[in-house]
């Protein structure tokens, strides 16, 4: 029995329609109906009730769907157990912002100390392609931004919630009028309302965070622009473009920005995500330690 045919059927239950299952395993629908009904036909029973619009698991395809979950997990076991005989392994991480970039960079050198025969793979994607591909289980840990805690996956831990700062540049007029480091919503809305915005690409923690504010003071931008990464957008605050929202782990160049407490506070969430069978090895269970430890020095209340 190919592990690869067992997640088939695990496919099908989970998203209880053909089609859909056939585009998350990247296989024709053809193809999957044929491998079911051969499945079905070998075993002497159906697996799936054909309702109008979902399949449901019969009692047989309920006992087989039990019995695949524990095969995968034996079959990942028995890999990592592999793998911690001579503490080896393969570690694939993705971060979407600077901050899971930073984390990264001061784990790693105290984690070699450790494991100086681990690898890592290591990427800065999108958090759409990231997301996905954890649930495809191409990455084992991801270090992502939220815009609330209900957005959190059941494979998703918090680490802490940051805040968000409105920044423009320091020689804006505002900043003599207001010299202070705080600026309520309504203010904001007041006085900024025809200045040009940089904003992250949609779908962002930030750009969701971003949309809300403005939504609730029914501010109709018309300067904004996107751009994808924090450096480029608070450079190019300090150039005197436009304003932004930055994250208090991308404050910097405080001679030419001038960074604003929001009042009520605006917040994000930093989180670890995980791909869903994972199984943690030795060196995996260190580096989701440190990951887990790491703002406990400077960690919020969430």
């Amino acid at each position: 029995m190919d592990i690869k045919h067992l997640t088939y059927i695990l496919t099908i239950a989970q998203e209880k329609n053909m089609t859909k299952a056939a585009e998350k395993l990247f296989v024709s629908q053809s193809s999957l109906s044929h491998y079911l009904s051969r499945l079905e036909s070998e075993i002497g029973t159906s697996l799936f009730l054909r309702g109008k619009n979902e399949l449901i698991p019969t009692p047989a395809g309920q006992m087989y769907l039990d019995a695949a979950s524990k095969m995968i997990q034996i079959r990942n076991q028995l890999y990592q157990n592999i793998h911690n005989l001579d503490n080896r392994g393969h570690i694939r991480i993705s971060a979407t912002s600077q901050w899971g970039l930073r984390m990264i960079s001061d784990i790693i050198p105290r984690f070699k100390e450790a494991f100086p025969d681990v690898t890592f793979e290591l990427s800065h994607l999108d958090v759409d392609i990231l997301e996905k591909m954890i649930d495809e289980e191409k990455l084992d840990f991801a270090l992502v931004s939220i815009s609330a805690k209900e957005n959190l996956n059941p494979t998703s831990e918090i680490l802490r919630k940051e805040e968000m700062l409105f920044a423009v540049p320091a020689n804006d007029p505002y900043c003599k009028k207001n010299p202070s480091n705080e600026i309520t919503e309504e203010e904001l809305a007041h006085t900024f309302y025809n200045t040009n915005f940089f904003l992250s690409k949609k779908g962002t923690a930030n750009r969701t965070l971003g949309d809300q504010l403005f939504s609730r003071h029914n501010l109709a931008l018309t300067s904004l622009c996107e751009v994808n990464g924090m450096i480029m957008t608070r450079d190019m605050v300090a150039q005197g473009i436009g304003a932004a929202f930055i994250p208090t782990s991308c404050r910097a160049d405080e001679e030419h920005v001038h960074y604003y407490s929001l009042s009520p506070k605006l917040y994000r969430y930093n989180a670890l995500m995980h791909r869903k069978n994972l199984v943690l090895n030795q060196p995996e269970q260190l580096f989701y330690s440190y990951v887990m430890n790491y703002f406990n020095d400077d960690m919020e209340s969430i």
